[in-house]
């Protein structure tokens, strides 16, 4: 390398040409998170670090042992994981209140409690300081010290954990249903992307990108549809309780169908050409596809109505999946960076039934949706630039209402900013409907 660079020198210019700096330091990087500064866009409203007043997923329980505890930031907040005096897994800010160290940096010398690596301070599952070591049996900082806690609680091997300031909400308000149900089986996934949370929930339900940006996906390769229908009208969205938006298709996928079919290829005549640009994708679509639609004898996955299709408050992407329900919970680590949860939930009849979800979902259904197809997604939308004015099209009231909900009716952010009645936005959005002839969506009431 020191020859090359010598070489590079004499014979002048920079190495790599114009190509390896073309975007600057940034490179291909994620660029930034900025969020806006305009009142009358509502992405201006939305905590750039999460809705707080919540329940949230944090990790499994079975990584929390019994001799060192965990660190986890969530919500730009450092917490510490600990096993409490009866095997419970705790929950604390990860900061002591003596001289500000990590006290996931410590250790568990005794069950039940987390000792600060600094001076020994050591702290209970309620935070409060039962010992400083450093100072003996007789230290007057005994009971004068109290670390935060955050209330916690372990459902189907997950531990879960309240991020809000005041009492915790009932966790059945937050977390999905089969949490609760013993006879429902949860199999989980952890990933992680480069992007503000917002950035990684907004692409739910998304009907531009199912034919584009999901075209060499496994999943949509097996169909001759090749993915959602391409439409100029997205699904309409309708608030369920103040908690969810969910999509409502309608018959908005048969703009283009011909005597009832979709074709596969569409002719765009300002360009010339088709798209898809070829027929490839087709060539074994006649095995594949008889195989993706058949009868299927397993039962229907039973859920909640608030519990169906759609996005959730505080971060949560459902959707439902016949006999299974996808689970896409999104949690802010940091302003630029988010950790993503995947459920896959089922309700097996039987232990072998449990058996054929589980390894299904190990050795196939997590790769084919949560690596495959999803990373599909963050591939596309992680170039985001949040700060910047959109043009939004009738295909994005979905988005258009779950910022409007979240930004309004999330716990903790009601009445702390003033909400316009309309956003420049969600009159684009009722311009473009009714140039499609539709009727602007009731959750934008106003916007016409």
């Amino acid at each position: 390398m020191g020859l090359l660079r010598t070489l590079n020198r004499i014979r002048g210019g920079y190495p790599g040409g114009w190509r390896k700096y073309a975007r600057g330091t940034q490179g291909n990087r994620t660029p930034e998170f900025v969020q806006p500064t305009d009142p009358d866009d509502r992405r201006s409203q939305i905590p750039a670090l999460g809705l707080r007043e919540y329940w949230y997923p944090a990790l499994p329980a079975k990584d929390v042992g019994s001799k060192k505890p965990v660190g986890l930031r969530m919500l730009g907040t450092d917490l510490v994981f600990f096993r409490g005096d009866e095997g419970e897994v705790q929950a604390l800010w990860d900061y002591c209140p003596h001289r500000g160290a990590y006290l996931s940096w410590g250790d568990c010398f005794w069950k039940g409690f987390v000792s600060c690596p600094y001076h020994g301070a050591t702290f209970n599952g309620q935070g409060e300081c039962v010992e400083f070591i450093t100072e003996g049996p007789d230290s007057k900082m005994i009971g004068r010290l109290q670390a935060r806690k955050y209330p916690t609680l372990t459902l189907k091997g997950l531990v879960f954990v309240w991020m809000g300031e005041g009492e915790p909400a009932p966790i059945e308000e937050d977390v999905p249903p089969e949490f609760f149900d013993a006879g429902s089986l949860v199999l989980s996934s952890f990933r992680y992307w480069n992007c503000n949370w917002m950035v990684a929930l907004e692409n739910a339900f998304d009907a531009h990108v199912g034919f584009y940006v999901h075209r060499n996906s496994v999943m949509w390769l097996q169909r001759r549809d090749g993915g959602p229908a391409r439409t100029p009208m997205g699904a309409r969205a309708r608030v369920i309780d103040n908690k969810m938006v969910a999509p409502d298709r309608g018959t908005s996928g048969q703009h283009y169908a011909k005597d009832g079919r979709m074709p596969y290829q569409l002719y765009h005549p300002r360009v010339g050409g088709y798209w898809p640009l070829h027929r490839w994708r087709l060539l074994w679509t006649w095995f594949t596809e008889p195989l993706t639609k058949r009868p299927m004898k397993r039962p229907r996955f039973k859920t909640p109505p608030d519990w169906e299709n759609g996005q959730r408050l505080p971060a949560i992407v459902r959707s439902h999946s016949f006999d299974h329900m996808f689970t896409r919970w999104v949690v802010p680590v940091e302003e630029n960076f988010t950790r993503l949860i995947y459920f896959h939930s089922s309700q097996p009849a039987n232990r072998w039934a449990r058996l054929r979800e589980i390894v299904g979902f190990r050795l196939y259904h997590n790769w084919l949706h949560n690596y495959n197809f999803s990373d599909q997604d963050y591939d596309a939308m992680r170039s985001v630039r949040y700060q910047f004015p959109e043009h939004l099209s009738s295909t994005d009231t979905c988005t258009a209402v779950f910022r409007r909900l979240a930004a309004e009716h999330a716990r903790g952010v009601q009445g702390k900013t003033k909400s316009p009645a309309v956003t420049t936005a969600e009159r684009m959005i009722a311009q473009a409907e009714r140039e499609m002839g539709l009727a602007p969506a009731s959750e934008l009431a106003g916007t016409d």
